[in-house]
């Protein structure tokens, strides 16, 4: 009885030996072999057109019903990963992404692999490109280029000194700023809040809330295309104690108010606006509204369309900003006339 049991396990593990050589391949997916996709656009080494590029791959092979992962890194090694997607379904001949949510400046590194039936394919090759600090080119018409409220510790724009605080951006010294790349927009808005504003200034002399210009034609003072809103105080009295001066391809008009009792305590909103107005006949207006009513206008001539756009919170190509300005709600965008 013990010699026929001996034989009995002896072909029951033959059997399960074979059974297992033969195996079940096809319920795992083992068999497919799924060839990696090949980055396409945004080119190696360009320089992103927006905080939202669109990544493009040529489609893998190997499989029907391909879905698609892609994943954005700021490092090659892939350890931090800002952005990612799963099973995006295959296009035609190529598959793309919209990156959500925006990506941080500084070079950033991608790559696609595609999926079928349980089985993952290789990854693609890592490609690379560039974000440039506050740039926000290429955006549609009728469209808000910048928003950023400042009061999430970050900015989408190039921030040059200053420190983030719980209600914002503040400014620390007069060489603070915050820089947005915006497209050349003739018809404009630049929307923000601050705070802490009180007179005299913490320095009594000129102080700037925010310039606009265009940085390839010339240094900041003979620019062609330069607008700011200066803030006096009553130890300094010289234009008003608000002033607006828009300067638009060499064409100047500048406007003032005595606006000087300001609250510390209280956020003020200010929008600049520019370009085309319903009844404003063979010329351009500037305004500047201060909580919603208008304090400064000027009417021109000249469009103002510079080749590059800088707006900049702060006035640091003079040394000029308003220093402990409290800055948030940053928007800027195209008007509708």
């Amino acid at each position: 009885m013990i010699r026929q049991s001996y034989v009995l396990i002896a072909t029951a593990v033959a059997s399960l030996s074979l059974y297992a050589a033969c195996g079940d391949s096809g319920s795992t997916g083992s068999t497919l072999t799924i060839t990696a996709p090949t980055p396409q656009a945004p080119a190696t080494g360009s320089t992103a057109s927006s905080r939202t590029p669109t990544l493009t791959v040529s489609n893998a092979s190997g499989a029907s019903g391909l879905t698609y992962r892609f994943e954005v890194a700021s490092d090659s090694a892939f350890g931090n990963i800002v952005a990612s997607v799963e099973g995006l379904a295959e296009g035609a001949g190529q598959t793309s992404w919209v990156v959500a949510p925006q990506l941080p400046t500084g070079m950033i590194y991608w790559r696609a692999r595609a999926s079928a039936q349980g089985t993952n394919g290789a990854y693609s090759a890592t490609a690379n490109f560039n974000v440039e600090a506050g740039f926000t080119s290429n955006m549609p018409v009728n469209s808000i280029y910048v928003s950023d409220p400042l009061t999430n510790g970050m900015s989408v724009g190039e921030v040059g000194g200053g420190e983030f605080r719980s209600g914002g951006w503040f400014a620390t010294d007069a060489n603070s700023y915050i820089r947005y790349k915006i497209p050349p927009t003739s018809n404009g808005f630049v929307e923000f809040d601050v705070t802490n504003l009180r007179n005299p200034n913490p320095r009594s002399e000129k102080r700037n809330l925010m310039i606009m210009w265009d940085p390839t034609m010339g240094e900041y003072t003979t620019n062609p295309f330069r607008v700011h809103i200066a803030k006096f105080d009553t130890n300094l009295v010289r234009f008003g104690y608000l002033r607006l001066r828009f300067i638009s391809n060499g064409q100047e008009s500048n406007d003032r108010a005595d606006i000087f009792d300001w609250n510390p305590n209280q956020i003020y909103n200010f929008r600049l606006e520019w370009g085309a107005f319903p009844g404003v006949v063979s010329s351009q207006r500037a305004r500047v509204l201060l909580d919603g009513r208008e304090v400064l206008v000027r009417n021109y001539d000249n469009i103002y369309k510079p080749n590059s756009h800088w707006v900049e919170l702060g006035m640091a190509p003079r040394s000029e900003s308003l220093e402990q300005a409290l800055y948030s709600n940053v928007v800027i965008g195209v008007r509708m006339p």
